[in-house]
């Protein structure tokens, strides 16, 4: 016995100490714990990472709404995280109570805050919220980095890249030159997702044309535009996807309107309705992934 505890005494000397990993990400570099146990991530496209690897988050930006966490995830991640807030000013008195040793956060959302959430725990910033689709795949592997699981999430982002191959070659050949649109709708209004989004850029890369148009440099107005009737009637696309947040929503009330009976995709009987929440507040692999499959019985129905 003495024997055997003086070779596992070896051992452990001779293993290698847990090594921090340094970060970059959109505000700087950061040192983060080897394979850090208790994270807080504060926007869902996170929530997005750490379950294509199988990882749980202690805390989550909920939007004080459990149900937002999708089953795709909650059958991976369970369902014994604490909620931190909502997305946009999440509670910092939570996240500290939870002692993460990792937090992950959004550019757009908690830039300000930064600092203050750098006191509590090594932080990383990701710009999710106004990221586009190319930007989220790469998102992932900087967040591989982070988690201590680098191998693991370089496999699902070669699977996911597969994946996505095999719905373009379902999507691809029925778009025929067709422009889509994608907005999301409440009962106050309409907001387009224009190029630079998320969803304008994964409609791209179907092989969708756009006809929202740049302003003068080429620049688009938002990630997302608030848009009246008569906008929506001179972008005008071939097929329109809707979200909506409220039923009857804004858009229902313009059916017996005449310029959207004159739109395209009202005349050719080709507008969609999708769930808002999947297609607008998620992002990442598996929310891609969730995108892409509505849009193959989209491209079924087109008429």
């Amino acid at each position: 016995m003495t024997r055997l505890l003086n070779i596992l005494c070896v051992l452990v000397f001779l293993a290698p100490p847990a090594v921090a990993a340094d970060i970059s990400h959109e505000l700087g570099t950061t040192t983060v714990p080897d394979a850090p146990k208790r994270i807080v991530v504060l926007e869902f496209s996170f929530i997005d990472a750490l379950a294509s690897v199988g990882v749980a988050p202690v805390g989550i930006a909920d939007d004080n709404k459990r149900d937002r966490i999708i089953p795709a995830y909650t059958d991976v991640i369970g369902n014994e995280w604490v909620s931190v807030g909502t997305r946009k000013t999440p509670s910092l008195e939570v996240i500290a109570s939870l002692q993460p040793d990792l937090i992950i956060a959004d550019k757009k959302r908690h830039a300000a805050a930064y600092e203050t959430l750098s006191e509590i725990a090594p932080t990383i910033v990701l710009d999710s919220l106004a990221g586009d689709y190319h930007a989220s795949v790469e998102q992932m592997s900087v967040i591989g980095k982070a988690i201590g699981k680098p191998k693991e999430m370089e496999a699902r982002i070669t699977k996911h890249k597969a994946t996505m191959a095999d719905y373009v070659t379902q999507i691809a050949p029925k778009i025929q030159g067709m422009s889509a649109q994608f907005g999301v709708t409440n009962a106050k209004g309409l907001w387009l997702h224009s190029p630079i989004s998320y969803n304008g850029s994964l409609l791209a890369m179907f092989g969708f044309d756009s006809t929202m148009k740049p302003t003068e440099g080429g620049v688009y107005e938002a990630t997302y535009v608030p848009t009246t009737l008569e906008q929506l009637s001179v972008t005008n696309p071939d097929i329109l996807v809707f979200g909506a947040y409220a039923d009857p929503s804004f858009v229902d009330g313009w059916a017996k309107d005449a310029l959207y009976k004159d739109l395209k995709a009202v005349k050719s009987g080709n507008v969609f309705n999708v769930t808002a929440h999947n297609w607008s507040r998620l992002r990442g692999m598996l929310a891609a992934e969730l995108t892409a499959a509505d849009l193959v019985e989209i491209m079924n129905q087109v008429k």
